[in-house]
């Protein structure tokens, strides 16, 4: 199987009502929603509301995503509850949300943006688990890519949303240390009722910490595979070691191997890991990417996308981390 691809574009000079339209047809797609929950003008941004209902029974089980949008610039927070009448969030500043307009939101687009460019969201559906999406906001050479959890995603049976929400809101975090290659996810935004992290924000009026993505849990690494790296594991974090192949160090192997590696999960608090369309590659021959480049495995029968990457600085023998997609 392989993922459905969709491009949505703005074209110049392009307004935020449009790129917030850009951003309903996308998700409307995907199976996120049938339509925003709320759609109203303040604070000079379009403003939109996403409702995901992880679990309509229980006391905090469904998650508000507040989108705003300006022509130069797509900010997001969460709220665990909203009033589409009031256009307001619901329940206490820093418990259920952060403020009450969107200036101190998460601006989880690509920066600088600018209307005189046209901008594109791209999507990308898994053909195996078609609950699962993935998108790319590009504009140029600048991108940001993430993921929102469905509802049909379920959390794990150890995460209570009686006492409090989550996120899925998650985007990939590749990078290099040295000749090695890391890919982790993050989730967030925060706020103090966010079930696994939240209490870490008692007190805290700061907006950054409650925008920050860096709330990683799970992450995957890649060695170098020139001699003598071995003193290149040192990066802070744990992180689940990938199989790489090299005949040098091992003659089991006939040829050097890096495999695309799917079936993996992204998240400690959702069950759902990457479709076996959707995964993770780290690239040795090259540390030259953009964004939508091929990686072909075998030409004309799969193929895969780059969504996100780090280029590595030391291209044949350092890892550089890749999210793809498979397009064939």
């Amino acid at each position: 199987m392989v993922c459905t691809k969709q491009t949505y574009t703005a074209n110049a000079t392009w307004t935020a009502v449009q790129l917030a339209d850009m951003f309903r047809s996308a998700f409307i797609d995907a199976g996120l929603m049938a339509d925003w929950y709320d759609s109203f003008l303040g604070s000079t941004y379009e403003n939109r509301i996403l409702r995901i209902q992880y679990d309509a029974t229980k006391t905090y089980g469904t998650t508000y995503y507040w989108f705003a949008f300006k022509t130069d610039g797509a900010l997001m927070h969460v709220t665990t509850g909203w009033d589409p009448v009031a256009h307001v969030p619901t329940g206490t500043q820093y418990l259920d949300y952060f403020a009450t307009t969107p200036a101190s939101h998460l601006n989880f687009g690509v920066q600088p943006i600018s209307s005189s460019t046209a901008i594109s969201l791209v999507r990308y559906t898994s053909g195996v688990d078609t609950n699962q999406s993935w998108f790319v906001l590009r504009q140029g050479t600048l991108r940001k890519v993430f993921t929102i959890f469905k509802g049909s995603n379920p959390v794990q049976v150890w995460i209570d949303l009686n006492k409090g929400f989550i996120s899925g809101f998650h985007v990939p975090i590749p990078q290099t240390n040295g000749v090695m290659g890391l890919m982790s996810f993050g989730s967030g935004p925060l706020l103090r009722r966010e079930i696994t992290k939240g209490c870490a924000l008692n007190g805290v009026t700061n907006s950054s910490y409650y925008i920050s993505l860096d709330e990683r849990s799970i992450g995957y690494a890649a060695i170098g595979i020139g001699s003598n790296n071995l003193g290149n594991y040192t990066y802070g974090r744990p992180f689940i070691h990938l199989p790489i192949g090299v005949t040098a160090a091992n003659p089991a192997y006939t040829s050097n191997t890096a495999p695309i590696f799917h079936s993996l999960p992204i998240s400690s608090y959702f069950q759902t890991p990457l479709p076996s369309d959707i995964g993770i590659s780290f690239h040795y021959a090259t540390n030259v990417f953009l964004t939508g480049d091929t990686l072909v495995v075998t030409s004309g029968s799969e193929e895969w996308e780059i969504l996100d990457f780090s280029a590595n600085g030391t291209a044949v023998t350092g890892a550089s981390p890749l999210l793809v997609a498979r397009t064939v």
